[in-house]
This record gives C-alpha cells, sequence and structure tokens, in this order.
C-alpha cells in the first residue's frame, strides 16, 4: 500500500468526522432545519447566554440566538431564539416564555408555555409574553425554609414515636392501646338538664382491676344496651369517673373506659351510634358523686313497632 493512498484513507476518514461533528453540532442549533424567529422582553435574564436551550412542553425545540440590551436604562432585555418551524401550531400569541434553571445551580434555559387552542398564529418575528425569572436565592432560602421545618416535624415525630413506644406496653395491659381514638366519639362537657333514662354501673362491677379498662362483666351493659335499641333518643352520654389517682392518668383511664364501653355496645346491639357519645371526667371531684359508669339517655322515646308502621301505610 503506498503512503499516497494511506495519506488518502486518513484524510477521507478525517473529512468523515468533521462532517458527522457538524451535523450534530448544526442539528443542535437548527442549522439544516427549517426555523423562524420568535422574541421575548425579559427585566433581567438572570444568566441566561447565547446559545442557550429552547424548551416547548420540556422538549429542546429551539436555541438563544442572541441577547440584546435596551436601548434605554428603562426598557427590557430582547431575548432572540431561532425555534422549529413545526412549532408554530403549539406556540401562539398568548404563549409565555420564562427563564428557568437546570436543577438548582444548573444551566439556563428558556421554558415556552403552549398556547390556547383558539389564539392567534405567530409570526416570524413576533414578540410573545414573558414571565418574571425566579430568584434563586429566594429559592435557596425558600428550601432552607422547608429543610428546617421538616427537621423539626421529623423531632416532633421521633419524640412522638418514643412516647407511645414507652407507654404502649403500659397502655395495651390496661385494655387500650392507642391513646388518640380514645376521644374520636367524645364531648366536652356533660348536656345541661335531666336524662329521660339512666343507667348507673360501679367500677368494680364492670372493671377488672381499678387501673384498667377491660371490661370484667360485659353482660351487665346488655339492658342499657336493649333500651338503645329498643327507643328512639336524641342524644346518649356514657360518662365515667374514678375516685383517687393522678389527675391527668385518670383522665385517660376514664375516656378509654367510656370508649370500651360503648365500643361493646355499637357492635352488640343495633344502634345509631352518631347519637352515642363518651366523655372521660377523670377524678371525681364532688363529694356527692359516685364513682363509675354512667349511661344518659336523652329525649328517649319507644321505637315504633312495624306492625303499627304498616297500619299507618
Amino acid at each position: 500500500m503506498s503512503t499516497a493512498f494511506r495519506v488518502g484513507i486518513f484524510v477521507v476518514m478525517a473529512l468523515a468526522f468533521l462532517a458527522v461533528g457538524v451535523f450534530l453540532i448544526g442539528e443542535k442549533d437548527f442549522l439544516f432545519s427549517p426555523t423562524y424567529e420568535l422574541k421575548a422582553d425579559f427585566q433581567n435574564v438572570e444568566g441566561l447566554s447565547n446559545g442557550a436551550e429552547v424548551r416547548l412542553g420540556g422538549i429542546h425545540q429551539g436555541t438563544v440566538k442572541e441577547i440584546d440590551l435596551p436601548a434605554q436604562p428603562d426598557g427590557r432585555v430582547t431575548v432572540v431564539m431561532n425555534m422549529r418551524r413545526s412549532t408554530r401550531n403549539l406556540i401562539k400569541k398568548d404563549s409565555r416564555a420564562s427563564i428557568k434553571t437546570e436543577g438548582l445551580l444548573g444551566d439556563k434555559f428558556v421554558e415556552i408555555s403552549f398556547g390556547s387552542p383558539n389564539g392567534q398564529q405567530i409570526a416570524n418575528n413576533d414578540t410573545i409574553g414573558s414571565e418574571k425569572p425566579a430568584d434563586i436565592t429566594e429559592e435557596a432560602k425558600t428550601l432552607t425554609d422547608q429543610a428546617s421545618q421538616g427537621i423539626a416535624a421529623f423531632r416532633d415525630d421521633m419524640n412522638a414515636l418514643q412516647h407511645n413506644f414507652l407507654l404502649r406496653g403500659y397502655f395495651k395491659k390496661r385494655g387500650y392501646s392507642d391513646t388518640s381514638e380514645l376521644t374520636k366519639n367524645s364531648i366536652s362537657e356533660l348536656p345541661s338538664g335531666k336524662p329521660a333514662k339512666e343507667f348507673d354501673f360501679p367500677s368494680s362491677e364492670l372493671f377488672g382491676k381499678a387501673d384498667s379498662a377491660r371490661l370484667k362483666d360485659k353482660k351487665r351493659l346488655n339492658e342499657a344496651g336493649t333500651f338503645l335499641q329498643e327507643n328512639q333518643f336524641s342524644l346518649a352520654v356514657i360518662a365515667v369517673s374514678t375516685a383517687n389517682g393522678d389527675s391527668d392518668k385518670d383522665r385517660v383511664l376514664t375516656e378509654a373506659r367510656a370508649k370500651v364501653a360503648r365500643d361493646y355496645l355499637v357492635q352488640n346491639f343495633k344502634i345509631d351510634d352518631k347519637h352515642l357519645k363518651t366523655i372521660g371526667l377523670g377524678k371525681s371531684t364532688e363529694a356527692n358523686d359516685t364513682p363509675g359508669l354512667v349511661i344518659m339517655i336523652y329525649g328517649a322515646q319507644p321505637r315504633p313497632s312495624e306492625s303499627a308502621s304498616s297500619k299507618s301505610n
């Protein structure tokens, strides 16, 4: 193989690589695709440079051709863009251009929004509206604030988790495992007025231990459950108080006892449970109060029988 032939092959290969490079660069800048010019005015381009990408729907569809300073100090900076001709059906007069950043500290690019279906068509060298670029300093500050709030929330969650973990065994042994459920159907205070019907149960007869919410003799509640099932009522309240102990712990214990009693009645009798409420009174403070569980029923009246209802119809 002669030297001239080898040189010829090298030159041909070099030209081929050069052609491929030119094609790739030209394709990136749309040198070989039909394009049109589009403009947008900004108060500040926030570091945007010539050759930056222009995206439509997140897809590279144009390139920043040049950036022109205003003629007067109160003018706006004009960004001239070369866009693929095929985008003219998507970009309309009401489209908006905005300057965005790839990530937090990446390259700047121009994002153009789709126009409305009935929007006015754009022409070559038209100018569309723009949006103020986001301030990186403000974004960083916002992210820092969000991170601080997240750390604080995480710390609170961990404290609550630790608290629940340490107390879960204590509560579970006493008949209830989730204190957040204790007041789900509770009321803040006892209703005024005298109830139409009342059922009283000493705590020692219903619950096994002084500090437990486990029902020892569930069937003692059946009389009250039967009455609630057979009568209509506007409100029924299960109120529980205790005689001794720490006030805060007693409040939780009485709330739990009221909830356990309510759960038993709802599960075993056909009761309008929306009107069946609970209240944990904690430690009894009145000298004449008898600590225990009381079911107070307001607005009670017999439920119409099916035979009476059929006759009325």
